[in-house]
């Protein structure tokens, strides 16, 4: 179900952009060919805003969130064209090493094990991520801040957690544990691929409402990478919906969600149950997501589009501008 909250913005002025990507393309080496998996993607962020990328699996989501903070793995990835800024400073391409991360852009990933050291106890861990900050803070200290955000994030036998190697948890614990991780660093930049996959609700609920703290009290930037839009409504100030490695709208929540402009923008909203026992059966459109090695001609939403047209199948859209929003569709372009 889709609720949309009143206007969470804590922020006087959000004109200024903490984070602008501008026409980034990321191609991966196959054994036979280079596919592009990005294709020419802008995004803007603006600061203590809450932005959500919303769509389905393999659209490019996390690899946009790794291409920003510069965790692909390359080779076989490559970032072939584009500008990443970061607070106004060109981070990609640069000549001389940044430092950004950390204090600066922080991110959680999907799965934790990726960031989490497999050989270091939580409690060490966590240590580190107020260490790194410079905050000198007694032993005892320490200790109460790490019990006090387990106990936030529902943790309840933090004693157990933080004697735990990441092996020893659960899926859902260690997503916790790795959003403790960075909401002690305080970010000016928070990243969260799928935050709240594998949480039941009450946990999922909390979660939420820990980073909306983190960004009322410090003004944190976050952006939500999430193919669940019922979470996206729920914390996101903007939202862009990415299908086949480009993003083909964006607008503030309520534009995106009450009057969506892209076919494959409502097919997402229509695919979240509306709670009502007489709301009748889901909206369940045919067919699968694209393969990206092997786009079909024009538009690659066309197969499933259920208001396609010929030129849809013959040429892609370039972005139009409609009412202040960003759409990739020939329906707006008067053909």
């Amino acid at each position: 179900m889709i609720n949309l909250p009143r206007d969470i913005s804590s922020e006087k002025n959000l004109n200024d952009l903490i984070l602008e990507v501008k026409n980034l393309r990321v191609s991966i080496e196959t054994i036979d060919k280079r596919v592009e998996v990005l294709r020419g993607v802008d995004l803007k962020l603006k600061r203590g805003e809450v932005t959500a990328i919303v769509g389905e699996s393999g659209s490019g989501k996390t690899t946009l969130a790794q291409a920003i903070i510069g965790v692909l793995d390359t080779p076989p990835v490559f970032i072939e064209s584009g500008e990443i800024f970061f607070e106004g400073v060109k981070i990609f391409p640069q000549k001389e090493r940044i430092n950004f991360r950390g204090q600066g852009i922080n991110m959680v990933f999907q799965e934790p094990l990726v960031s989490l050291n497999p050989v270091y106890t939580i409690r060490k861990q966590l240590e580190e991520s107020i260490e790194v900050q410079g905050l000198h803070m007694k032993k005892k200290e320490i200790e109460e801040e790490l019990k006090k955000i387990l106990s936030d994030l529902m943790i309840r036998d933090a004693e157990r957690v933080l004697n735990s190697y990441p092996h020893q948890l659960s899926g859902g614990m260690r997503q916790r544990v790795a959003i403790a991780m960075s909401m002690i660093q305080k970010p000016k930049l928070l990243i969260l691929d799928e935050p709240t996959t594998g949480l039941d609700l009450l946990v999922q609920r909390k979660i939420i409402q820990l980073l909306l703290k983190l960004r009322s009290e410090f003004g944190t930037t976050l952006l939500i990478i999430t193919h669940d839009l019922a979470v996206a409504a729920n914390m996101a100030d903007r939202m862009y919906v990415m299908y086949a490695g480009k993003i083909v709208e964006s607008g503030t929540k309520e534009q995106v969600i009450r009057n969506p402009l892209h076919p494959y923008s409502k097919m997402l909203r229509d695919s979240v149950p509306s709670g009502y026992k007489d709301s009748g059966p889901l909206r369940v459109t045919e067919g699968n997501p694209p393969d990206i090695s092997n786009l079909p001609s024009g538009c690659p939403f066309h197969p499933r589009c259920p208001v396609a047209m010929d030129i849809c199948r013959k040429e892609e859209p370039s972005r139009k501008i409609v009412e202040d929003r960003e759409v990739l569709c020939w329906l707006y372009d008067g053909k």
